[in-house]
C-alpha cells in the first residue's frame, strides 16, 4: 500500500492507498482519535445544551407560574359570576 501524507493545522494525516481509484483512507488509529475528538466535542455542546435549557426554565418558570394564577383567578371569577347570573352556587372549592 502506498501512503500519502498531508498538514491540516499542527496535524499530519497520513492516507492509506486502495485498490479504487483515487480513495484513500485514514488508518483506523487515526479514525478512533477523530471519533474521540468528535465525541468529546458533542459532550461539550450537549452539556452546554443542557446548561442553556436550566437557565430557561428557571427564568419562565416564574412568569409561568403567575400567568397560571392569573388564568386561574380570572376562570374562578368568571364561574362564579356565570352561578350568580343563574342565580346558583358557585362551587365551594375553587379550581387550583
Amino acid at each position: 500500500m502506498k501512503t500519502k501524507s498531508f498538514k491540516l493545522s499542527d496535524e499530519t494525516i497520513t492516507l492509506i492507498s486502495t485498490d479504487l481509484d483515487d480513495i484513500n483512507v485514514i488508518p483506523i488509529q487515526e479514525y478512533i482519535i477523530d471519533i474521540k475528538k468528535r465525541v468529546e466535542i458533542n459532550n461539550h455542546e450537549v452539556i452546554t445544551l443542557i446548561r442553556d435549557l436550566e437557565y430557561v426554565y428557571n427564568k419562565a418558570k416564574p412568569i409561568v407560574t403567575q400567568g397560571l394564577e392569573i388564568a386561574v383567578n380570572a376562570y374562578n371569577k368568571i364561574g362564579k359570576a356565570v352561578a350568580k347570573s343563574y342565580d346558583t352556587k358557585a362551587k365551594a372549592d375553587d379550581v387550583n
